[in-house]
């Protein structure tokens, strides 16, 4: 076997189901294929093989553009930076380096000179291809722009080699993941090397100390500290996004770690000079570092769940119990101004906002479908897993109906089209998993036939997954252009669905109106009197299952135990009249990255 995936990925998924496996060996297939293809997308590509001249500091300072030119560049980085990575950097730190390099370049750590060649190209690379026209630039610039993308990789590369990153001098790991974002921007091919980087980050910043916390080493300024735990957690999240998407397990162990949450702080509240750590800002008062923290608490928790779904060892449903219960706790500590509501009732939040709050509910929606999958299916037969069935479809649904808003929000003169990239590439290996998620549970119940045997395999319930894979099947075809996985989405759905008419002659006449469930954590009694988990996602409109109840939860050691259970039905809240129609699906959409 050349290329592995665990169970939970959607590759594993598409196995699952019989008419789709030779589709998910094509998958495996192109992953591999892409590692061994010769043809680089970018100079710089690959920071482990590239074949690239050994250059001089000289040389690499040389190749810089003039000044002006690099300093509009910077502040439109900075003017941007919205997005959590760009904590590890401070800026008023950094501009002080940033003076003293122009003062004296020879005497700038090589590996510093690493991120400002980082910063260059994630400008230029977004102005040329990720937002063409969203920022007009005149002829000069734009050819300094491109010849940034062309030779800014490769200068990094050599910037690492000759500051020898392994060795872990100061500014290495800001380096490295500066490097590893101007890989994440180019798109879904990249994936594979994203994954391969990390785990060289990790390892790294292992050797320096960065998984311990400030605190126990004296020599160490407040400042210094501060900003590992900022590093450190990105390092987490990177490392658990990374190995979700390829379908393999992940790198960090939290019982080996100790490094405190960042402080919700902004850089103007500290520097290098401070002798003493301000006191962090409220926490209902909102920050880049606020949502860093708060999203952190939720992906510690998806990290568990993956640990739990890749385990070699016999899954216990109690472990389920007591998961479900931790993800649901993390997400439901976040502060009012991170909960994710409909778009129409967030015009005038702003975008950064916005995709903050969608990326902690996609997490969170992410964490619950890969907790609940393996589970989803045996509910049919074993009303134990009732409530994993319920709530994976849930998140699936939430997922898709969030996905379907972001599409018509994201059209051009929409107010989320100039950060379209920043939601439907970031996240889109969630929306590929709902996407598959539904295939797969529907395509269970044709080929089992299943229908009406339970509330489960309701006509309604199927009813509804048709409507929602019909909407997700729009979404994605506008995507097949430039993305390997919009094909596999669309190519799912089309044999689903039609396996559905063909079989079991399904001709919906209505199509439930999509909400967004409530969260709650509920109990549920079976048959046999056995204590299980209902309830599902946070709510911003009408609860799906108001027939559930609120339960206390409480931990004793590693065991959950559950309060007195209330019978439930979970029928699904259909409600009656068309389903709303978000968009005009003759609309065009600009490709939003050309690769």
């Amino acid at each position: 076997m050349s290329s592995y995936v665990e169970s939970d990925h959607w590759t594993a998924i598409l196995e699952e189901i019989n008419d789709l496996r030779d589709m998910a060996d094509e998958e495996v297939a192109h992953a591999h294929s892409s590692v061994e293809d010769d043809t680089q997308r970018l100079p710089g590509a690959d920071l482990f093989f590239l074949h690239t001249y050994p250059a001089t500091k000289m040389e690499i300072i040389a190749a810089l553009p003039p000044r002006h030119v690099v300093d509009s560049i910077i502040a439109s980085y900075f003017k941007t930076a919205d997005m959590p990575i760009t904590l590890i950097i401070h800026r008023r730190v950094f501009f002080k380096q940033y003076e003293n390099f122009w003062k004296d370049p020879l005497d700038t750590p090589t590996m510093w000179m690493t991120i400002l060649y980082g910063m260059m190209f994630i400008v230029a690379y977004g102005t040329l291809y990720i937002n063409p026209g969203g920022n007009p630039v005149d002829e000069g610039t734009l050819q300094e722009y491109q010849n940034i993308v062309l030779t800014a990789r490769e200068r990094m590369i050599q910037c690492l080699r000759l500051g020898n990153y392994m060795k872990g001098t100061p500014h290495t790991i800001e380096a490295l993941l500066t490097f590893l974002q101007t890989e994440y921007v180019q798109g879904e091919e990249a994936q594979q090397g994203c994954w391969q980087l990390i785990g060289t980050i990790i390892r790294v910043a292992l050797k320096m100390g960065y998984h311990r916390d400030g605190s126990h080493f004296p020599g160490m300024s407040p400042f210094e500290a501060e900003m590992r735990r900022r590093t450190w957690y990105m390092l987490v999240q990177f490392d658990i996004a990374s190995a979700s998407q390829v379908g393999l397990p992940r790198t960090i162990k939290e019982a080996q770690c100790d490094a405190a949450e960042p402080h919700n702080l902004l850089d103007d509240d500290f520097d290098d000079t401070i002798t003493v750590l301000p006191p962090a800002r409220p926490v209902n008062e909102h920050t880049l570092s606020q949502f860093l923290i708060y999203k952190s608490r939720v992906v510690t928790v998806y990290g568990m769940i993956c640990d739990f779904t890749t385990s070699s060892k016999q899954r216990d449903y109690d472990h389920v119990v007591r998961l479900d219960k931790l993800l649901r706790t993390a997400y439901t500590q976040k502060p009012p101004v991170l909960e994710i509501k409909p778009l129409h009732r967030s015009i005038m939040d702003g975008t950064e906002l916005i995709t903050r709050r969608l990326y902690i509910a996609m997490s969170f929606y992410h964490a619950q479908m890969t907790l609940h999958r393996k589970f989803m299916i045996l509910a049919k037969t074993n009303s134990k897993y009732r409530a994993s069935h319920t709530t994976c479809l849930d998140a699936a649904f939430a997922a898709l109906q969030l996905q379907t808003e972001l599409f018509e929000h994201t059209q051009p003169g929409r107010m989320l089209f100039s950060d379209r990239w920043k939601i439907l590439y970031l996240i889109q290996s969630e929306f590929l998993l709902a996407t598959i998620i539904l295939c797969y549970n529907l395509d269970d119940d044709v080929t089992n036939a299943r229908r009406d045997q339970s509330s489960l395999s309701s006509p309604q319930l199927t009813e509804r997954i048709i409507a929602a894979l019909k909407s997700a099947r729009e979404v994605w075809r506008v995507q097949q252009g430039f993305s390997k996985e919009a094909q596999t989405a669309v190519k799912a759905i089309e044999l689903v669905l039609s396996k559905t008419q063909h079989k079991a002659a399904i001709a919906p006449s209505t199509i439930p109106v999509w909400t967004y469930p409530q969260a709650n954590c509920a109990d549920d009694v079976n048959e046999k009197n056995e204590t299980v988990i209902t309830g599902s996602m946070p709510a911003i409109a009408k609860p799906m299952a108001p027939s559930l109840l609120n339960s206390d939860f409480t931990e004793s050691g590693s065991q959950v135990n559950l309060s007195q259970a209330v019978p439930s039905s979970n029928e699904p809240n259909l409600n009656e009249g068309p389903w709303n129609e978000f968009f005009d699906l003759d609309q065009s959409w600009d490709v939003w990255m050309q690769l």
